[in-house]
């Protein structure tokens, strides 16, 4: 065992494990928390990826021509830039050629300090609203943030499962307590009745429905153990050193598990911050993008080009400013990947709004049914707590009772055992209420503000 680990475990066995102690163990050690942690990094290096597609980019060109009647040297350095301006391509650069040329390559000749020039490319139909390389930005912009709520939900449905259990073994060890005390009243009162009936004072069926009594407690003792031992193992799996490594809570653990002080909190039909709800909104949102997409591919390719070019040298041989306009156009005869995918996309959606509107009712009724549950079981444990009360005194008078020869052994058995009923009831609405404020909390999408 390393060192933090004993650590770990003599501090747990000092002090009780607090939710806030789970809490940290899970969002910091938590390996699957850690693993959506990593995913979220990696979306992000997709979504710049996907933003280079508007990266500046320098083209370098040279040409070398050698012959008898020819001989000359072209170089041109241009840069470009792909950008998200209605699809607008910009340029600039500069070229410069010597040499002889013939007729029909005379458009690179330039003078000696060259010509600089600039353009752009402006699409009016096809990729003005959006093209490729924009709508792929965008998908890995919700990518990305969809990763970043698929942490938020991993966050949040390991929370809660770690917390169930922190909840359940409170539960269970509070009634091992009450098992364990009960336990020790009929043991020492068997003792007791042992004594007397061995001075003839009172019946051997007493002895024997004492004995009963011992061992119905005990077995229940046993069997409270083993589900106490099962909920220590499952809840190793979140309470983590740093490391990674499980941590077992040790049986002499004494946690505290009381009413939360502040008043029930209302979450009423709030589902707006559920991340599962925000994530299915994104990919809808993704699908919309991919329909406007296919929609504008379907559409003609219309471009507006325009270059202007400037020569350098004061002494240049013909005019030293040009301005070129120019259009492009293509029509496809036959467009049937963008027909198709426009059609499928649009059934696609259909089929996810459907989701959509399940969703948000089955979270709307979840939470409305918890965050009642929570404020009833607030409610039970105050009257159960009341009953705690009357059982008690009821206990202790009939033991006095008992002691005045006024009672038979078997009603003080009931009394008590009506006491640790009556406790379990008590610690299982406390549970209870817990529980079903923390199902709220998680269905709400609020379960981690409960580390603040």
């Amino acid at each position: 065992m390393n060192f933090f680990v004993l650590l770990c475990l003599i501090s747990i066995s000092a002090n009780a494990l607090t939710e806030k102690e789970i809490v940290k163990s899970v969002l910091t050690y938590f390996p699957l928390i850690q693993e959506a942690q990593l995913k979220a990094e990696s979306a992000k290096g997709e979504l710049t990826s996907a933003e280079g597609a508007f990266d500046h980019k320098l083209v370098f060109k040279s040409r070398n021509r050698i012959e008898d009647q020819y001989d000359n040297q072209y170089f041109e350095t241009t840069l470009e830039r792909q950008t998200t301006w209605g699809g607008t391509n910009l340029m600039a650069g500069h070229r410069q050629g010597s040499g002889t040329y013939p007729a029909y390559d005379g458009k690179y000749n330039t003078s000696g300090a060259g010509e600089i020039f600039a353009g752009l490319s402006v699409p009016i139909l096809r990729n003005f609203k959006t093209d490729e390389f924009r709508t792929n930005m965008k998908l890995k912009k919700i990518d990305k943030d969809q990763a970043d709520l698929q942490l938020e939900l991993k966050k949040m449905t390991y929370l809660h499962k770690a917390l169930t259990l922190y909840y359940k073994w409170i539960l269970e060890t509070q009634k091992l307590k009450i098992n364990k005390n009960i336990l020790v009243l009929a043991k020492n009162r068997q003792q007791m009745i042992e004594e007397k009936f061995k001075a003839g004072d009172i019946e051997r069926f007493k002895v024997v429905d004492n004995q009963r009594a011992i061992d119905k407690r005990s077995g229940e003792l046993i069997k409270n153990e083993i589900e106490l031992n099962k909920i220590r193992a499952e809840l190793a799996i979140y309470v983590r050193d740093e490391t990674g490594g499980p941590v077992l809570i040790p049986l002499e653990s004494n946690p505290e598990f009381i009413l939360q002080k502040q008043e029930h909190l209302d979450f009423s039909s709030d589902i707006s911050q559920n991340p599962q709800l925000k994530i299915l909104k994104m990919e809808i949102e993704k699908i919309h993008l991919e329909v406007a997409f296919f929609d504008q591919s379907k559409l003609p390719g219309l471009n507006l080009e325009l270059v202007g070019a400037k020569e350098l040298s004061a002494n240049a041989a013909y005019d030293p400013e040009s301005l070129q306009v120019g259009v492009k156009f293509d029509f496809p005869l036959e467009n049937n990947k963008a027909e198709g995918k426009s059609v499928a996309y649009n059934y696609k959606l259909k089929a996810m709004e459907k989701n959509e509107q399940y969703l948000e009712a089955e979270l709307f009724q979840q939470l409305s049914f918890f965050s009642k549950a929570s404020a009833d079981s607030k409610l039970r444990w105050e009257v159960t707590s009341k009953e705690f009360d009357g059982a008690n005194k009821m206990a202790v008078a009939e033991k006095s009772r008992w002691a005045q020869g006024a009672s038979d052994l078997f009603l003080v058995n009931m009394r008590e055992q009506d006491v640790a009923d009556v406790d379990t009831r008590r610690w299982t609405a406390l549970y209870d209420y817990h529980q079903y404020h923390l199902d709220a909390r998680l269905f709400s999408g609020k379960i981690l503000s409960i580390q603040k």
